[in-house]
């Protein structure tokens, strides 16, 4: 039996029609035709993928053309395919473990940074590290450390990158240290004596970013290199700045002052 009589006998043993089985593989209709009249095979990453949704194991599934005399060139495709398989396996965890290094390296950056622009005083190096007397860090820097949200941030950023999304990784990241620079920058402004807005500015711009990520990540994976990416990176672009002006906006002007200021 060749591969393709074998393709077409385990995909009507499945119930599955051609048309069915192509777009569960991602492929044309014509190309699932062309395999099971034998005029072409599938490369290696489809011949894995075939097996599994026919229920059976690429080196199964040739080994029934093996029985027609093709026994070594059909095992040297499945030897093939499984190494690529393999290799393919190693990348995409190595990438995504750069990627969780990138993050973290982010945001232990900003832990840094804003140890840099703690008030200045005699702190030995342990103290002005890992010190957090609320006379020694900025406002929201200090509120982020005390409320445990900057390490929680952390966690999230580096877990997204984890699971293989790097874009919305980073996005969040970029929200986070945004959120705060701009909370540091401008919470007093337009507050009444006393009040600091920074973690609204902050809150508000940190939250913002998930749903920009989570966009942003499924816009670039979807189409990589279609004409219009351009344009709708742009558009992503356009709507992540009206979102941090209406938030910076909304904070600044929008809050009403406690009775009696």
């Amino acid at each position: 039996m060749t591969l393709g009589e074998s393709i077409r006998e385990l995909r009507k043993r499945r119930g599955l029609s051609q048309e069915k089985l192509a777009e569960q593989m991602g492929v044309s209709r014509q190309a699932v035709t062309k395999w099971e009249a034998g005029q072409s095979a599938p490369s290696s990453e489809n011949l894995l993928r075939l097996a599994e949704l026919l229920g059976t194991t690429a080196e199964a599934l040739l080994g029934r053309e093996a029985e027609g005399g093709q026994a070594e060139q059909a095992y040297a495709l499945y030897q093939a395919a499984a190494a690529k398989a393999a290799a393919e396996q190693r990348a995409g965890r190595n990438r995504r473990l750069r990627a969780a290094l990138g993050a973290a390296g982010g945001y232990l950056l900003l832990y840094l940074l804003g140890r840099l622009w703690s008030a200045p005083g005699q702190y030995s190096l342990t103290g002005w590290l890992f010190g957090n007397s609320p006379g020694q860090l900025p406002y929201l820097y200090g509120w982020l450390l005390h409320q445990h949200l900057f390490w929680a941030a952390m966690f999230l950023s580096v877990l997204l990158a984890l699971l293989g999304k790097p874009r919305f990784s980073f996005t969040t990241l970029g929200g986070f240290a945004l959120g705060l620079a701009l909370g540091e920058l401008l919470g007093q402004w337009n507050a009444p004596p006393g009040y600091h807005y920074g973690w609204v500015i902050w809150a508000g711009i940190f939250l913002l970013s998930f749903p920009l990520g989570a966009v942003l990540e499924r816009l670039l994976k979807s189409a990589p290199h279609k004409p219009f990416l351009k344009r709708k990176l742009l558009a992503w672009g356009a709507a992540a700045l009206a979102g941090i002006l209406l938030i910076l906006l909304l904070t600044l002007t929008g809050i009403p002052h406690p009775t009696g200021s």
